[in-house]
């Protein structure tokens, strides 16, 4: 049975950590973030693979979360004989002299068919292009972000899933197929059975860091664009407008034909529910997020706010 040492931070992580819990390779440690103060009450919030280990119970002697990649975390590591390390967004980058330790590599479990959307956003990128599929790639660590040889790749289809799959729905279905695909590939792997193939560079694309304030609706795009952006940033960091001076988060939306004789950023009814005009068709707000309050029906927002249809965005 391999010696692991698991690295993992986010919620796209935790189906691969217990993939190896319940199939019997356990790792030796699970290295995640440390805990850090969120919100406004700035109360300490663990990662979702903390969280799900002081779940599983009796695991938590084996959690490792260092503020640092220092010297003492690696000597730590070192000491547990490893042969074996697995990565699934951890969120940091592991400097060279951490990789050497694994006498077979690091095993990196990435979001997309690489060497497309390298970077940090690989899933938001694929529901804003409209991609017709995507997958999992897990590839042998290297220094430079996401380009290790590749070690095995599984495509998933967004088409036959869903047309209209949204952020979590693809993340979640990616998170599962990335565990399925790690389990069937580590005994491949240790057992000499996979010859990495390095990724072609010149086919490389980059994926951005997303902000807050890439939200933000342009309503001089397209409407077909727009409802992407809905999609690809919901829940974080949303997809939002100003609408009679407050902020109107949209959580669901729909591509209608909009009246020529209304501009871009102006509010109109469609069936009883907001719409806004873009620069081409318009969009029709179905669930929407007022500022500082729960979602709701966009007809039910409507409602309360009548003033609207009258209001540029």
């Amino acid at each position: 049975m391999p010696k692991i040492v698991f690295f993992g931070t986010s919620e796209f992580a935790v189906p691969a950590l217990k993939a190896l819990i319940k199939n019997g390779m356990p790792p030796a440690a699970v290295v995640t973030s440390p805990d850090r103060p969120a919100g406004r009450k700035k109360k300490l919030r663990t990662s979702p693979v903390k969280s799900w280990i002081i779940e599983y119970e009796a695991y938590n002697e084996k959690l490792i979360q260092p503020e640092k990649l220092d010297h003492d975390f690696i000597l730590r590591v070192s000491n547990l004989m490893p042969n074996i390390g697995i990565i699934a967004a951890y969120g940091k980058i592991l400097p060279k002299e951490l990789i050497d330790i694994f006498p077979q590599g690091i095993l990196n479990i990435h979001s997309s068919l690489l060497p497309k959307y390298r970077g940090a956003s690989p899933i938001q990128s694929a529901i804003l292009n409209g991609d017709s599929e995507t997958g999992v790639s897990i590839i042998l660590l290297d220094e430079k972000t996401d380009h290790g040889s590749i070690v095995a790749k599984r495509e998933f289809s967004i088409l036959n899933s869903q047309f209209s799959i949204t952020y979590t729905q693809l993340h979640d279905a990616l998170a599962e197929l990335g565990a399925e695909l790690l389990f069937e590939t580590i005994p491949k792997w240790m057992n000499g059975e996979i010859i990495p193939h390095p990724q072609d560079d010149s086919r490389a694309t980059f994926t951005k860091l997303i902000k807050k304030e890439d939200g933000r609706i342009d309503w001089s795009k397209n409407a077909e664009e727009i409802e992407k952006m809905v999609r690809a940033y919901n829940p974080w960091p949303g997809t939002f407008t100003d609408a009679g001076g407050k902020k109107l988060k949209i959580i669901k939306a729909a591509v209608i034909d909009a009246p020529q004789s209304i501009k871009p950023g102006k509010f109109f009814k469609s069936g009883g529910f907001p719409a806004i005009a873009c620069g081409k068709d318009a969009l029709k707000l179905l669930i929407v997020q007022p500022e500082s309050k729960k979602e709701m029906a966009g007809n039910a927002y409507l409602l309360g706010h009548p003033n609207l249809l009258d209001s540029a965005s």
